[in-house]
């Protein structure tokens, strides 16, 4: 049998679950849940047994509101008695030290941009640390499987999650519960798996970047007036306060590798300060966002 077509020795399938205020998107959400599975790409095998799954302790807000506790199913005791973020970060690297794998030859894989970009982008401004080149670059899975698909068959995909509408495609049958970051893992796993037997190309499609030319351009707060109440609404504001933007990446090298993008610079230097803060944002407020100043991002 013919090797993967991923230029990795291992891929780590990556989520997080985190805090939330309900319908309230103005909110400093914090990881809850860490949860990593290791694909061994030369022996085409899920690493299940050495997984790596804890609970994180929430500062801001320790209390779990009622929506969130009931989405993840997670209970106030195991966060009550888990670690704090930093202390469980730590215990990641020693994860990876203790099982071998090594920078540069992993790479992240999530179903989406949100893990990476948003959530733990986030979560490393919380605690006024700079966010690890190994996590400024990544495998967007949905992105790889949407590539595959011929023209029309994107709109056509059955379910309301990206893991949803690729298992279905891919006849995959999910396991544990949506929204535990472990099942979520698994399931993305079994993906990512089934797109290599394929023989698809897996290789990193996403990195992290300091500057974007749409983000230059105003933003109309007259047709955003009630953002901190609107998913859709809110997902085209965190695009601007976060420092970090996402470039497409078509054509990965390993030289590309922790570096900007943009303006070439490693992660002590770029994301450090907003490039483009959103000026016409922050002006229209009439109370502060909670979201950007808990980040202290203004």
């Amino acid at each position: 049998m013919p090797p993967y077509n991923c230029p990795f020795d291992h891929l780590l399938i990556l989520d997080f679950e985190t805090t939330s205020g309900g319908k309230n998107r103005d909110y400093p959400t914090e990881i809850i849940q860490f949860s990593v599975v290791p694909l061994d790409v030369k022996a085409k095998t899920m690493l299940e047994g050495i997984a790596f799954n804890k609970f994180v302790r929430p500062v801001i807000n320790p209390t779990l509101s009622e929506h969130c506790a009931e989405l993840t199913g997670i209970k106030q005791e195991s966060l009550n008695s888990a670690d704090t973020f930093l202390v469980v970060y730590k215990q990641f690297l020693e994860w990876l030290q203790k099982n071998g794998f090594q920078e540069r030859h992993f790479a992240i894989v999530s179903d989406s941009r949100q893990d990476m970009w948003r959530i733990a982008q986030y979560q490393f401004r919380l605690v006024r640390e700079t966010m690890p080149s190994m996590f400024r670059q990544w495998i967007n899975i949905k992105r790889t499987f949407d590539d595959g698909l011929e023209d029309g068959q994107k709109e056509k995909l059955v379910g309301t999650t990206n893991i949803e509408k690729m298992s279905n495609y891919l006849g995959i049958e999910l396991s544990g519960k949506a929204h535990d970051a472990l099942s979520d893992c698994l399931n993305i796993a079994a993906i990512t798996h089934k797109i290599l037997e394929i023989g698809c190309p897996v290789t990193i499609n996403e990195m992290l970047c300091c500057s974007a030319i749409w983000r230059k351009k105003p933003i109309d707060m007259t047709l955003h007036t009630n953002w901190k109440m609107d998913f859709l609404l809110a997902h085209n504001i965190f695009p601007l306060v976060l420092p970090l933007t996402i470039k497409v990446v078509r054509n990965y090298t390993a030289n590309m590798y922790g570096v900007c993008p943009y303006c070439k610079k490693p992660p002590t230097v770029c994301g450090a300060v907003h490039k483009q803060p959103p000026r016409e944002f922050y002006a229209s407020l009439t109370e502060p966002c909670v979201f950007a100043k808990a980040a202290g991002f203004y």
